[in-house]
């Protein structure tokens, strides 16, 4: 008898994330909003001047580079009470601080992983080679990654 193993118990966490719809915190709201405003940044001048850039954490930005600054109490990376979203289980990954990443012309970009958290929240950034993104955030109180 199957039913209860561990996909179907993801399901169901799923499935609750969905019915149990609670607001991100404020801190993480605006540090979701400044990733997706650098990275719309990078990819528009990369585009426009037809040469790299280069998004990266705590420095200041000079000339081809981002700087992604995070509101107050936001920090880089993921605690170790948190897993790792399924999608990166057997990826490799071994977390840590994140790396910079070079945005190409033609919507390119070396992949790459940023965590961040405020408490027990968390967001997941997930950018892949193709430049599509992928958004998760931790949900504590079900324990699961859900997409933003």
């Amino acid at each position: 008898m199957r039913g209860f193993g561990p996909s179907f118990l993801q399901r169901f966490t799923q499935a609750a994330a969905t019915l149990l719809p609670t607001p991100l915190c404020p801190p993480l709201k605006a540090a979701q909003a400044e990733l997706q405003r650098s990275l719309h940044l990078a990819f528009g001048l990369a585009t426009t001047h037809g040469r790299a850039v280069v998004l990266e954490p705590c420095r200041r930005a000079t000339a081809g580079h981002i700087a992604v600054k995070l509101p107050t109490g936001v920090r880089w990376g993921r605690p170790a009470a948190i897993p790792l979203p399924p999608s990166l289980e057997d990826s490799g990954w071994w977390g840590g601080r994140p790396r910079p990443i070079t945005v190409m012309p033609l919507r390119r970009a070396s992949a790459n992983v940023w965590f961040l958290h405020h408490g027990r929240e968390a967001l997941c950034f997930r950018l892949e080679l193709s430049g599509a993104v992928e958004l998760l955030r931790y949900r504590p109180l079900l324990r699961t990654w859900t997409t933003c």
